[in-house]
């Protein structure tokens, strides 16, 4: 009995180590296999590199590793600009532009797939989105002069105009609208798009060959296209459009003295709303505008626009004191056409202009 108790222990140890064995012997391949794998580099979000195991790239010459592998999309045998480093005993590839995010790409030696690897899509919350166009309106004037397009989140830079759509009368595409430059605000969120001036502006050349880039009584349909990255690669959230209709010239300028003031309630921290009785620009009408006390001091608070950017709505940070205040307008502020305070954007130059030019503008209030 002790003989047979001492054999079934020692078969029992011994099975027992043959398991451990087994599962060290497992996990070492399991661990060798993973880092052996290809894999994606990341930065903020953002796929910027490929790393290939030098394991994976025996027999083949470091010096001759740049001139034969590549990277390219999958199935479409474009490669994919970048530079090649060698780093920790491996090849990082690094793109000119990061990896787009839902796309494969082939890794490729000496002609023959390496390995594939797709960039995993984002989670939805993280991808952009196109807030607003500006203008808001659904009429244009047919001089109109600009757009701004406002994202959540900062944008990749030179893409505008090929994800970017025009469309005449919901048939014709519309080529050439804007100027092919690019013109973002520091955080990149808020993207400033010109239509031509020299077709604006009916005594130049451009105008009289081509016309005006908008035509009246015409409608029209802007598209933002969904393959517009954001500064992290990802996909915008979905596609964006806008429907307008344009109407007659703009040739007046804006005038705040026919602005109308509601004026707020002492004591209290009410919104100082001003009819503007008219669409006039939308960042400019953020930036060039303050409110001043009878000492001359600025009132803090923030500009805010509504109705269509008819409307300005200042909402104060601290409550109003009774006396008297002053409305500031610079007069670089523009309406929809690019007509400011001083002078309109397609004058005729012909006729002198004898109006007064004045830096601010003013229209002064009384609080009670």
């Amino acid at each position: 009995m002790k003989t047979i108790s001492f054999n079934n222990k020692k078969i029992r140890f011994h099975f027992l180590w043959s398991l451990i064995f087994s599962f060290l012997l497992l996990s070492c391949k399991e661990n060798k296999k993973e880092k052996s794998a290809v894999s994606i580099q990341w930065n903020d979000q953002k796929a910027e590199g490929i790393v290939v195991p030098m394991e994976l790239l025996t027999g083949v010459p470091k010096d001759s590793i740049p001139g034969s592998l590549r990277v390219q999309l999958a199935n479409k045998n474009t490669s994919v600009l970048g530079e090649y480093l060698i780093k920790d005993n491996a090849i990082v590839f690094k793109p000119l532009i990061a990896f787009t995010r839902g796309l494969k790409y082939e890794i490729i030696i000496a002609s023959k797939q390496l390995a594939e690897i797709e960039i995993p899509l984002p989670d939805l919350t993280m991808a952009p989105e196109v807030l607003a166009i500006y203008p808001t309106s659904d009429t244009v004037p047919v001089n109109l002069l600009k757009i701004y397009i406002e994202f959540s989140k900062q944008m990749q830079e030179g893409d505008a105009l090929k994800n970017i759509t025009v469309i005449k009368n919901q048939s014709d595409t519309i080529p050439s609208v804007f100027l092919d430059q690019e013109l973002w605000n520091k955080e990149r969120t808020v993207l400033t798009l010109w239509l031509d001036p020299g077709r604006i502006k009916r005594d130049l050349q451009p105008n009289k060959k081509l016309g005006a880039p908008l035509e009246q009584n015409n409608n029209y349909q802007i598209i933002i296209n969904r393959d517009w990255q954001d500064g992290q690669g990802v996909l915008l959230k979905s596609a964006y459009k806008k429907n307008f209709i344009v109407v007659q010239r703009d040739g007046i300028s804006p005038d705040p003295s026919n602005w109308t003031i509601n004026k707020p309630t002492a004591g209290r921290r009410q919104s100082l709303k001003i009819a503007l009785h008219e669409s006039l620009d939308y960042i400019l009408l953020k930036n060039v505008i303050r409110i001043t006390d009878n000492q001359g001091s600025i009132i803090n608070g923030i500009i805010e626009t509504t109705n269509e950017e008819t409307i300005l709505v200042f909402i104060p940070s601290a409550e109003w004191k009774p006396g008297d205040y002053t409305v500031e307008i610079e007069s670089r502020l523009e309406d929809l056409a690019g007509n400011n305070l001083n002078r309109l954007f397609d004058k005729d130059l012909s006729k002198s202009n004898m109006t007064e030019q004045k830096e601010i503008f003013t229209r002064k209030f009384h609080v009670d």
